[in-house]
Order: C-alpha cells, then sequence, then structure tokens
C-alpha cells in the first residue's frame, strides 16, 4: 500500500483544520460542563414548582370538593382518621402522609407543613431548621413571594421550594369551630402556615452528565469523521481550486461591471420615475379639471342655445309687426333668468381654471413663493377633488387663516395630493363612507407648523408601516399602485420642504400623517432652477 501523498494545499488546510477541531471539542464541553450545572439547578426548580402546585391544587381541591361533601354526609374530619371509623383525614393530614409516601418511594424528596400555629397533638414534634424559619416569616410578610433554597446534606444536593399554606373558606370555619385549634379567629387569605417541597438534584445530575459523555464522544468522531472527508476533498478540490480561482475573478469582473451598470441604470430610472411621477398626477388632474369643466360649460351652452332661440323668435315677432307686450315680458324674464344662470357656470368654470392654474403652476416648478397654507389647502382640495367627487369621501379641513410660510407651494401641494389620494385609494373601507381631515397648528416657539392628514379608514398593520416609505412597496401590486407615491411624500418633504414626517396608524384605527414644516424653508437647490 503506497503512503498517503499530501500536496501544499492539503496540508495547509490540515493543520488548521486539526487546531481548530481541537478548540471546538473543548469549547463543547467546556459549554456543556458549564450549562449542566445551570440545567441541573433549573430541573430541580421546576420540579419543586410543579410539585408544590400539584400539592396546593390538591389540598384545595379536597378542602372545597372531598371534605365539605364527606361533612355534609355526616363524616369526620380528623388526624385519627386511621383509628376512627366515618372519618376522613383533615387536608393538612392528608398533605403530610403523601409526603411519608413519596419519601418512603422516593429518597431525599420531601413534602412538608408547618405552622407557628400547630395543633397541639404535633406541637411536640415540631421542629424547623433556620431557613424554614425565615421561610415562614418571609412569607407571612409576603404570601405572593416563593422561599428557595439550594444546600448539600452530605453527599446529596437537595433543593428546597416553600410556598404559603392560606386559609380556604372550608378551611376557616373548620379551625374556628375545633376546640383543640391554637386559634380561632382565622380569615380567609391569612397564612396558616408553608407548605415545603424537597427536591434531589444529583440524580438530574447524572443523567446530564451521561448525556454530556455521550455528546462528547458523539463530536470527537464527527471531528475524525470530518476530518477524514476533509482530507480526501481538499485532494481533489486542490487541483481544480486555480483553475475555479481564475475563472471566479473572471466572472467577479464580470458581474462587477454588470451590477455597476444595473445600479446606474437603476439610479436613472428611479429618478425619470420621481420626475414623471408629478407631470402623471398633473395629467390626472386635467382630465379631472376637464370633467368638472363639463358642468358649467354644458349648462351654458344649454343658457345660450336656449336665450338665442328666443331672440330669432322675437325677432321674427318685432319684423312682423306681431310682438306683444306679453310676449315681451316673458322674454325679459327668462332673459334674466338665462343671464343669472349663465354668470353662476361661467363663474364656476372661471374659479375652476383659476385653482388649476394656480396649482399647475407650483407643481411644475420649485417655484418658491410666500403664500397662504390654508388657501394652498382649498386650492389643492378643489383641484383634485373630480377624483373623488362621486365617492363615499368626506374631507374636513380645520387650517387658521393667519398661517404663512415662505417656502415651495408645489411641493406641499404634491404631498398634500399624494397623501389625500393614498387615503382614497387604500383607506376606504368598501360600501362604507371614509373621513379625511386635515389641520395645522401654528408652534411660534420654533417658527414651525404642525400639519396633519388623517382619516378613520382601514389603517396599517406594523409591517405595511414599517415598510410605507419604501420605494416601490405597495399593497395593490398589479392594481395601478407604483409604491412611490409615500416615497416621494417623504422626499419632498424632508428634501425639498426641509420637514419632519411621521406616520401613525393601527389596522381598523385609520391612519395619520404628521409633518412638521418651518414657515421660512431654507434656500435649496430648487431655488437656483426656479431662477
Amino acid at each position: 500500500m503506497q503512503p498517503l501523498q499530501l500536496d501544499s494545499v492539503t496540508r495547509k488546510m490540515l493543520l488548521p483544520l486539526v487546531l481548530a477541531s481541537a478548540a471546538m471539542l473543548l469549547g463543547v464541553l467546556a459549554i456543556l460542563m458549564h450549562v449542566q450545572g445551570q440545567t441541573v439547578d433549573a430541573a430541580g426548580i421546576a420540579t419543586a414548582k410543579a410539585v408544590a402546585s400539584q400539592v396546593v391544587n390538591l389540598r384545595q381541591f379536597y378542602t372545597a370538593q372531598i371534605a365539605a361533601r364527606a361533612t355534609q354526609a355526616g363524616m369526620r374530619l380528623n388526624f385519627d382518621f386511621d383509628q376512627s371509623e366515618h372519618t376522613l383525614p383533615l387536608p393538612a393530614t392528608l398533605v403530610k402522609s403523601l409526603g411519608k409516601t413519596i419519601a418512603n418511594e422516593y429518597p431525599g424528596m420531601s413534602i412538608r407543613l408547618y405552622s407557628h400555629y400547630p395543633f397541639p397533638n404535633r406541637v411536640a414534634t415540631e421542629t424547623y431548621d433556620d431557613f424554614e424559619t425565615r421561610a415562614l416569616d418571609a412569607l407571612i410578610a409576603n404570601p405572593e413571594q416563593p422561599q428557595s433554597q439550594l444546600e448539600r446534606r452530605g453527599k446529596q444536593r437537595l433543593f428546597r421550594y416553600v410556598v404559603a399554606d392560606r386559609m380556604q373558606g372550608g378551611c376557616v370555619e373548620c379551625h374556628n369551630a375545633r376546640s383543640d385549634s391554637p386559634r380561632r379567629d382565622w380569615k380567609v387569605g391569612d397564612v396558616r402556615g408553608a407548605i415545603e417541597v424537597t427536591v434531589p438534584v444529583d440524580q438530574i445530575a447524572g443523567e446530564i452528565d451521561r448525556g454530556i459523555v455521550s455528546v462528547g464522544l458523539a463530536v470527537v468522531v464527527g471531528i475524525f469523521a470530518l476530518g477524514s472527508v476533509a482530507t480526501f476533498a481538499t485532494r481533489r478540490a486542490s487541483g481544480a481550486l486555480h483553475q475555479l480561482n481564475d475563472e471566479l475573478e473572471a466572472r467577479v469582473s464580470a458581474r462587477t461591471a454588470d451590477l455597476s451598470q444595473a445600479n446606474t441604470d437603476l439610479r436613472e430610472a428611479l429618478s425619470h420615475i420621481e420626475r414623471s411621477e408629478p407631470l402623471a398626477a398633473l395629467g390626472a388632474l386635467i382630465a379631472g379639471m376637464a370633467h368638472e369643466l363639463n358642468t358649467p360649460m354644458g349648462n351654458a351652452t344649454l343658457v345660450v342655445s336656449a336665450l338665442t332661440e328666443q331672440v330669432n323668435t322675437l325677432g321674427t315677432a318685432v319684423a312682423g309687426n306681431q310682438l306683444r307686450k306679453s310676449q315681451l315680458q316673458e322674454f325679459v324674464h327668462s332673459a334674466n333668468e338665462a343671464c343669472a344662470l349663465l354668470q353662476r357656470n361661467v363663474y364656476r368654470a372661471s374659479e375652476l381654471v383659476a385653482d388649476f392654474k394656480q396649482v399647475a403652476a407650483d407643481q411644475t416648478s420649485l417655484r418658491r413663493r410666500e403664500f397662504s397654507l390654508a388657501e394652498l389647502v382649498d386650492e389643492t382640495l378643489h383641484t383634485i377633488e373630480p377624483s373623488y367627487k362621486h365617492q363615499p369621501v368626506q374631507v374636513h379641513t380645520d387650517v387658521p387663516a393667519d398661517i404663512r410660510l415662505d417656502s415651495y407651494p408645489g411641493a406641499l401641494e404634491q404631498v398634500i395630493t399624494n397623501l389625500v389620494n393614498n387615503a382614497v385609494l387604500h383607506g376606504r373601507k368598501a360600501d362604507t363612507p371614509l373621513g379625511i381631515h386635515i389641520g395645522a397648528q401654528l408652534m411660534p416657539q420654533t417658527h414651525e407648523v404642525k400639519l396633519t392628514v388623517g382619516d378613520d379608514g382601514l389603517g396599517m398593520g406594523a409591517e405595511v408601516v414599517a415598510r410605507a416609505f419604501q420605494p416601490f412597496f405597495t399593497t395593490r401590486l398589479g392594481s395601478g399602485g407604483t409604491g412611490l407615491g409615500l416615497y416621494l411624500v417623504k422626499q419632498l418633504v424632508q428634501e425639498s420642504l426641509a420637514g419632519q414626517l411621521t406616520l401613525d396608524s393601527q389596522p381598523g384605527q385609520g391612519t395619520r400623517f404628521e409633518i412638521v414644516l418651518p414657515l421660512t424653508a431654507p434656500p435649496t437647490a430648487g431655488d437656483a432652477r426656479a431662477a
């Protein structure tokens, strides 16, 4: 058999592998030994707590169900039940008997009851150590706080756990009525004494030690197997390593170039979408405005048509020398009504056009100017109202008229437009009216204004709130949402308006956006572009 030949790559890899394996083995053993102590203590505590809880529950059940029914059936309850007929053990006697049985079957484990008020038949045998005395006094002071101690008796480690033995309804009646009771003024909830459960933890430690040995052997076997596999694997892999390294370098270079180009394309695409989003919103405003103008212009056209027909009729009557006074009066009356109707519709169209011109001029530029916040909110809502006019949506505003800003109205109009449209699109429940509230509060101490846009709609879960401002995140994927609405809102508030934006929302509780803006925006790059 030829000796095993190891090349330089294999030899270089084996030494670190051996050292790492030894370090791993020592680390695993150290961790297991550390965990062993904690696990033993935790297991003892858990066992003692469980037994104590079961003893308390057993005593309460025995007192409330068994003892009460036995008394009603004419039976007695006493500590000498094993010597008297028609007699059941007292609840405390039952627990003590159970403790003796457990102590016989499980050496080292015990259940004890002790009290400052033992019955006369037990006074001579009641002796307490320091821990029991301290535990009993502590439980009387604070019945809800169990007492515990881990101690060693000879070669045996024990965990002692003590809980309060509190008076129940049936117990109070019995103790206060018995002639041999050391105390007869008990009340429900008083601490009668203590219930102590002692659990040996050495057996648990032995089981864990055997588990540690098994784990250690398994780790050794695993390390040996890993070393064998690694030796043969490295021999086969070392030949191809250099070739793979060269290919990898070439691939990394190519992928790096592709990734750099893709990153550049992505930034350009995002920038293009950010620029086109306001134009898309403006296109929607134009479509809505055209639809809204149809009503007043259509009414005006009808009025003009009807008035023209009446003028022609009047002209024919005048030419034929057949004009009557009543006919002339009727024409004048109709003409007055037509002019009033025509004036209202033309004024309505003029208002719509004026608001649209202001909003369109602001949103297509980063023009800075001084403006009234209340007027800007009204103009913006007037312009976007056609998009939700035929839906059960009510928008309420509470913006003081004296708040004026020196800032970028176009950016703020886009923010309000996106937030209102977001509420209508995502917040409205089916067949349920949606209320949107826009309010503002002046903060003169900091020369800022707090603008809130909230709704009483569906709200958002914590996961959606956490990702709401991420670009391209939308809950309406495939339904027309781009996932850029709130992302652009955050960009406009922080970069163009130099403000702060927070979001508060819970499912079924609506959504609230809070925007804090300086009354005078600091100069930005937008000033240079606008100039």
